[in-house]
């Protein structure tokens, strides 16, 4: 019974957790919007949206990943086995960094090509919504290394640290916006580079917590052939749900620019 009490606790406070974090996130994010729709206009806005959404698109790569990644540190976690932990987490890291590659030289190119040859933009803008690309691709990036630290976070259940650094985030883009609205530059790139700037701290934040409390979350060079391949044929099914949930989201926002 105790231990069923505590499990229940447990239960308990996490729901408790993440139903602030997402009722925080939901009205900082509604004012967000409103605030920076406000600083940069409908056309500014509407090319930041479609920009971001073209970079966006190349989580069809990574994202069927992160639940893999996810399952394998949970499921080693409950085997108790510290080593293979560390092998799995440091193997998750790998592949992050190689999918990081693959993206940075996919995405550059056919960014540029795509604002320069089909985006419907004013010519005059060009020049921003490069810099916009540029600064999306390497929030992009960062974000791409936090999946294995939001991996273990999750796994061991400290879902305390993965609201309060979430709520952090979206305090993060609002003071972004805060910042655009009185200032003088141009307001498309400065935001693109605050929420680049804003996505790295993130990532330092997951970085540091995982550093300090989960003694496997120590990257040392792993390349595991046997069990990339278990963690790639995990995600396998799970592939066509992501690529269905992108395209919804950011597709028509593209479709609708062309």
């Amino acid at each position: 019974m105790d231990k069923n009490s505590h499990n229940t606790r447990i239960i308990a406070r996490n729901t408790l957790m993440l139903y602030v974090r997402m009722l925080v996130l939901m009205l900082v994010g509604l004012y967000t919007s409103r605030v920076v729709l406000n600083a940069l206009g409908e056309n500014d806005f509407g090319i930041y949206d479609v920009v971001g959404g073209v970079v966006a698109m190349f989580t069809i790569i990574s994202g069927s990943l992160n639940s893999a990644i996810s399952r394998f540190i949970t499921f080693e976690l409950g085997k108790s086995e510290r080593g293979r932990i560390g092998k799995v987490y440091s193997t998750a890291v790998t592949i992050q960094l190689f999918l990081a590659l693959v993206v940075v030289i996919l995405a550059e190119p056919l960014g540029l090509w795509f604002i320069d040859n089909k985006m419907t933009i004013d010519p005059s803008r060009i020049p921003a919504a490069r810099s916009v690309l540029h600064f999306s691709l390497m929030a992009f990036v960062i974000n791409l290394m936090s999946v294995p630290q939001m991996a273990s976070i999750t796994a061991h259940e400290k879902m305390s640290a993965y609201a309060f650094i979430g709520i952090l985030d979206g305090f993060l883009r609002l003071a972004a916006a805060v910042v655009i609205m009185h200032s003088s530059a141009d307001r498309l790139v400065l935001y693109a580079a605050l929420m680049a700037v804003a996505v790295f701290i993130v990532r330092v934040a997951y970085g540091i917590y995982c550093h300090r409390h989960f003694p496997e979350c120590r990257f040392s060079p792993v390349f595991d052939i046997k069990l990339i391949k278990e963690m790639f044929s995990f995600a396998g099914w799970n592939f066509i749900g992501v690529t269905a949930g992108v395209l919804r989201d950011h597709g028509g926002n593209i479709l609708v620019n062309l």
